[in-house]
């Protein structure tokens, strides 16, 4: 039993996913549900047609009544007649059809008048319900011939059968015995009821009325997804690029209303980079101007009183010097700064990476930073990984990023001034930590942190003057890498955070150790 039935599963299975990939192809092309919708409209007007067709012969039936076939049998019956009589040369045949004639007349039935007459139109013999003894054979003949000739078939249609019934008259001449004689029979012919029926333009409008109609409610739903469409790509060309249209079914419609939302989406993006760029460039200026303007006012406020010799004693001309210089390194180490950063922005720089051990890189950094921090009263607390870590990095620019993480943790840490570094592998990437004591950081602020030229208040601090462009300069370093490197403020202590990706080779190292 499991035989028979697994064949039939089998098929039924088949016959259902062939159903299901049928209906898939059908929503997601528009020109199969053309197709189909013009084919199932074309169907229901045919069946709309055919259901009118009855209703249209019903309204539009005709009867008519036929004569010609009792016409024939009568026109048969004097050939016949006739035939016979010139075949025997005698009025035998012609004889005896008057005798039956008149037999069924005196059966009071239907019978047919029978006239032979001479070349003169004296009757000869005749039926007994004929009274004429004499007739006009030339108005007899011309009455036969124009009734042949103005009713050929005989048709009348009902209404007008009581008024219209007429004689049908067939003629033979003959010669018999060498005597030239005329053969009339006459008769009203029997009539057959034919029914008609004219179906006219009914059906033809109805078909078109039901295509119509099932055409637009079947089409209704997708033109109204095609005005959907429509309102969207109107609504996103005023300005209104925030405007997303609803996506409806799988086919061509849907896909270019996911690319419509796909390229607003794009544009909106592209115009608040645009904005961002533009005010990037903008605080960009202002904050260089500021900055610049700022140690170079000192500068020439203290050349100004050298040049001026507005000094008391040497002490002071030194003191003022000095401060000169000062302001004069701040001003190199920013605009230093400021061409570092626009390097580091221009998508054309190459990188001179090389295999560089991390754990020995931070480790020596560390070592050569340990005199500037006990002059703050800083002290390292390292966590290293004991297995050498190796990536692939351009040194020169990592250190860079190292070294202003571990100096602004000198600078601005508080409490006892103890810096933690980290070093450790995760999978396929090397994260390192930096982490200090620190006044409180909002997340505004936190987020903040990477921006050019983004400060602290420092009413709030003890930041001492700086570029400003640090912690950009290290973002733009570390991401160049494939890196990341993100801030965190959590219980007092401020945390830097880099994972950057390992070699192939680094990973080598650390299965030989």
């Amino acid at each position: 039993m499991r035989k028979i039935i697994k064949p039939f599963k089998y098929i039924l299975n088949k016959l259902k996913l062939l159903i299901l990939n049928a209906i898939t192809k059908v929503r997601q092309s528009i020109r199969i549900q053309l197709l189909t919708t013009f084919i199932l409209c074309a169907f229901l007007g045919l069946l709309g047609a055919k259901a009118a067709l009855s209703f249209a012969l019903n309204i539009n039936q005709t009867a008519k009544i036929d004569y010609s076939q009792g016409m024939q049998e009568i026109n048969d019956q004097a050939k016949s007649a006739a035939d016979l009589a010139s075949n025997d040369n005698s009025l035998e045949a012609i004889q005896q059809m008057i005798e039956s004639e008149n037999l069924k007349l005196e059966m009071k039935q239907s019978a047919l008048k029978v006239i032979v007459t001479d070349e003169n139109g004296k009757v000869l013999y005749k039926t007994k319900q004929v009274e004429e003894e004499q007739i006009n054979l030339h108005n007899k003949i011309r009455n036969v011939m124009d009734f042949a000739i103005n009713h050929p078939l005989y048709n009348y249609e009902i209404p007008a059968i009581k008024q219209s019934r007429e004689e049908f008259i067939a003629f033979y001449p003959l010669t018999l015995e060498e005597k030239n004689l005329y053969f009339f029979v006459s008769g009203i012919p029997e009539g057959m009821v034919i029914a008609s029926s004219n179906e006219g333009l009914i059906p033809l409008f109805s078909a078109i009325i039901v295509f119509t109609f099932s055409f637009f409610y079947i089409t209704k739903r997708k033109m109204k997804q095609i005005e959907v469409l429509a309102e969207g790509v109107m609504e996103i060309a005023k300005g209104n690029l925030a405007y997303r249209i609803k996506k409806k079914g799988q086919d061509e419609i849907a896909v270019l209303t996911d690319n419509v939302n796909h390229m607003a989406e794009a544009i909106m993006t592209n115009i608040e980079m645009e904005r961002r760029i533009e005010k990037q460039k903008n605080e960009l200026i202002t904050n260089v101007s500021h900055d610049l303007r700022t140690p170079l006012t000192s500068i020439m406020g203290y050349l100004r009183l050298l040049r001026d010799e507005r000094y008391d004693t040497k002490e002071q001309y030194d003191e003022y010097l000095k401060i000169a210089f000062s302001k004069s390194e701040q001003l190199k180490n920013l605009i230093d700064d400021l061409f570092e950063y626009t390097k580091l922005t221009n998508e054309s720089i190459i990188l001179g990476q090389q295999e560089v051990c991390i754990n020995e890189l931070l480790d020596q950094l560390i070592e050569e930073l340990i005199p500037q921090a006990e002059e703050n009263h800083r002290t390292f607390n390292k966590n290293f990984s004991e297995e050498r870590i190796f990536a692939t990095l351009d040194s020169e620019k990592i250190v860079r990023v190292f070294d202003n993480l571990l100096m602004n943790a000198i600078k601005y840490s508080t409490g006892d001034g103890e810096i933690f570094v980290s070093l450790e592998r995760k999978e396929e990437n090397v994260q390192i930590c930096v982490a200090n004591e620190s006044n409180e950081f909002t997340s505004e602020e936190l987020m903040s942190l990477f921006d050019r030229f983004y400060k602290k208040d420092q009413s709030r601090t003890s930041v001492a003057e700086g570029s400003g462009l640090g912690l950009a300069i290290a973002k733009s370093i570390v991401e160049l890498h494939g890196g990341k490197i993100n801030a965190k403020y959590t219980e007092g202590m401020l945390q830097f955070n880099i994972e950057l990706p390992i070699t192939a080779s680094g990973r080598n190292y650390a299965e030989a150790d």
